[in-house]
């Protein structure tokens, strides 16, 4: 029987139910416990569900960052151990083991539930003698890892030495010299898509690509430091944009506990790549955390890592108009009273952004180079810089944009980013927070939506996009918070 889920978050009958599927390792065997908020019996699985989960403690915070940086959702699931029969679960490993939870009505089949949160456990604990509680977070902590860890290996002088990643294109990398007997060097694990203009002190030297290993090698002895510009990994076709290279990077590298398509939002995805085709480019040569290299992707073009509900991974950008049809909040929506500006942002008129980057600063090259390029050797990065003189102006704005880095690699895309982020701020900008009725259960983040209210000028109806939530599932009241 199909259920009419918007309805029944409205409906004074229903029988409101809570299930949670929890994943332990027990004795080497990974044991999904069942239990609930109510008694539940999934009859055609032939399973029950132990009513052992307290309704007043399923709340999940999810959360947007203002400025691109990780967010992730997370919350606490207690379960009731009254006499300690539960203390054995203590002893069970819980860490990294998924979790989902689900809202429904006791007298739904169990299909019918709704997922509300599809993550993972940080750990379980116990805050009294007569509850456990199971710590979750999305599924991004599973990205908490090494992005690599794999060395050279050999007898080599470099032999610990980590071996790079590079993805896009990188400009002035320094190789690892992976056989100092026959002058070979390694820029990438795997194919790539082309090694670029070997330089040694900015001087171009010949040699020998092996592209299909990541590998090339000098035809002349280098007599000082060697760097080239490098299209990185190419599994078959060359990734170059944010959203294919993170969806390689969480799906092939990082800890055992990978990404699969399953975990990827496709659609979403494919919808951000095609409105974000700007190249860009990163090249790691040490332990660096997963997480923080897909960050760095996103935040190059104003986006963010964020999962859903589904537990799907999405990117995300804090934008007005948001995308999609705006979902209509208006007074009846809101509690009396629960109404109020909770952050107001301060109007920028200049936005100066970093691009470019050159991965190998060389300051000081003495060789016959010309002097143009000596300097771009010697900088970190490129910039561009736009600005809004009349807002600068009238808010009296003289001081020097903070450069923002990213990872982009022309200077039309890096205008184009500080531009969007130009007329985002240049206005006045405020968080708007209040408790949300039984219907806004049905918000997601970066949804965009159109807020109407007596106060703070909302009156005619202004667009916003929701960057947080906060929902008690015990009584389907929300916590929002909208960006205007």
């Amino acid at each position: 029987m199909a259920v009419n889920f918007t309805a029944w978050l409205q409906d004074t009958t229903a029988i409101r139910c809570i299930l949670v599927e929890a994943v332990s390792n027990i004795a080497g065997v990974d044991t999904t416990h069942y239990s609930s908020t109510k008694a539940y019996i999934d009859e055609t699985n032939n399973r029950i569900y132990e009513p052992i989960v307290s309704a007043n403690s399923i709340q999940l915070i999810e959360r947007m960052s203002i400025d691109s940086s990780p967010s992730m959702s997370f919350g606490d699931v207690e379960i009731y151990n009254l006499a300690g029969s539960l203390d054995i679960w203590l002893t069970y490993i819980w860490a990294n083991k998924p979790i989902n939870i689900y809202a429904g009505d006791v007298r739904w089949l169990r299909s019918d539930f709704v997922t509300i949160f599809s993550g993972t456990i940080e750990d379980i604990d116990s805050r009294s003698a007569q509850t456990l509680n199971i710590k979750v977070r999305d599924k991004l902590q599973r990205l908490n890892t090494p992005i690599t860890e794999t060395k050279l290996g050999g007898s080599t002088p470099n032999k610990n030495e980590i071996i790079p990643l590079c993805f896009g294109e990188c400009f002035n990398v320094s190789p690892l010299l992976s056989n100092p007997a026959t002058l070979e060097f390694q820029t990438h694990q795997s194919a790539i898509e082309e090694n670029l203009e070997v330089r040694v002190n900015g001087v171009p030297v010949g040699l020998v690509n092996d592209i299909a290993h990541g590998k090339f090698t000098l035809t002349v002895q280098p007599f000082g430091k060697v760097t080239l510009s490098v299209q990185g990994d190419k599994p078959g076709s060359w990734n170059t944009t944010v959203a294919s290279i993170i969806q390689r990077i969480v799906q092939n590298y990082g800890g055992a506990n990978k990404f699969t398509s399953g975990d990827l939002d496709s659609a979403q995805l494919s919808a951000f790549d095609s409105a974000n085709p700007q190249p860009v480019g990163i090249y790691i040569s040490a332990r660096e955390n997963t997480l923080g290299i897909c960050n760095q992707l996103a935040s190059s073009v104003g986006a963010q890592l964020v999962m859903s509900r589904l537990g799907k991974l999405q990117l995300l950008k804090l934008e007005l108009p948001a995308p999609g049809t705006p979902f209509e909040i208006g007074p009846d929506d809101i509690f009396e009273n629960t109404i109020r500006i909770s952050r107001k942002l301060p109007v920028k008129a200049a936005f100066k952004v970093n691009y470019n980057k050159n991965w190998t600063i060389q300051p000081e090259l003495v060789t016959g180079i010309p002097e143009s390029h000596k300097k771009i050797y010697a900088s970190e990065y490129a910039s561009v810089t736009v600005e809004d003189a009349t807002v600068k102006s009238n808010y009296a704005l003289d001081s020097e944009p903070i450069p923002i880095d990213t990872l982009l690699l022309t200077a039309s895309d890096s205008i184009n980013e500080g531009n969007r982020s130009l007329n985002l701020y240049k206005t006045p900008r405020f968080i708007i927070t209040f408790t949300g009725k039984p219907r806004l259960v049905e918000l997601f983040l970066g949804r965009a939506v159109t807020l109407t209210y007596p106060r703070f000028g909302l009156d005619s109806g202004k667009d916003g996009q929701v960057i947080g939530l906060s929902i008690d599932w015990s009584t389907l009241y929300s916590q929002v918070e909208v960006f205007v």
